[in-house]
């Protein structure tokens, strides 16, 4: 699966969870305004969905949530936050811990944001600093609100014994406070809100 499918897999998912029965009209319109329209500082959505072995997560935030500012990087500290932030955020083992049982590791993670130059791409067999061009869509929302979305692609030994996930972004980035997740799991799938006190998701 190239990258193109799985964006599109993560990014129709929530669209397929909000469909299914037991699901009103207003909470599908509420997510659709969230997605669209809501910027939300403190507030941050993680998608995950289990496909065979592969595990693709897609989280994405308000820039303040992760550096503080939405504006182009314009000093040096500016520019030494953001790039502490992508560097954390490519470190994706220490940030998402599965249940060992799993055996659950990080193969590659894409930085995109408006305040980047340009995508930061995790792939382990590339130099760390490798480039890929940005699309405009992001150019256009530089200057009203600048998110950070994050790609990633974990490989799992035994998928069937993946119990648990605990998310340790609170810690790292503490002006997120809370994360609103939704995934698909097997033939699970289901969403709820973490926070620093409460951020393990079961499945």
């Amino acid at each position: 699966m190239n990258l193109k499918q799985i964006a599109l897999t993560v990014f129709l998912f929530p669209a397929a969870l909000y469909a299914l029965p037991g699901v009103s009209a207003e909470e599908e319109h509420e997510h659709e305004h969230r997605q669209h329209d809501a910027h939300v500082h403190g507030i941050a959505a993680l998608n995950l969905v289990l496909e065979g072995k592969e595990v693709h997560i897609e989280f994405e935030s308000p820039a303040a949530n992760i550096v503080g500012f939405e504006h182009a990087p314009s000093t040096e500290a500016d520019y030494a936050v953001l790039d502490k932030a992508v560097a954390t955020l490519k470190e994706g083992n220490p940030l998402f811990k599965f249940n060992d049982k799993a055996g659950c590791r990080m193969e590659t993670a894409k930085v995109v944001s408006s305040l980047l130059d340009e995508e930061h791409d995790g792939h382990e067999d590339e130099d760390e600093h490798a480039y890929e061009e940005k699309n405009n869509k992001e150019q256009e929302h530089q200057e009203d609100h600048s998110d950070i979305e994050v790609s990633y692609h974990f490989e799992c030994t035994a998928p069937d014994k993946l119990k648990q996930l605990t998310v340790e972004l609170f810690d790292v980035f503490p002006g997120t406070e809370k994360l609103k997740v939704q995934y698909i799991i097997e033939n699970k799938q289901g969403g709820l809100e973490l926070t620093a006190a409460d951020h393990v998701i079961k499945f």
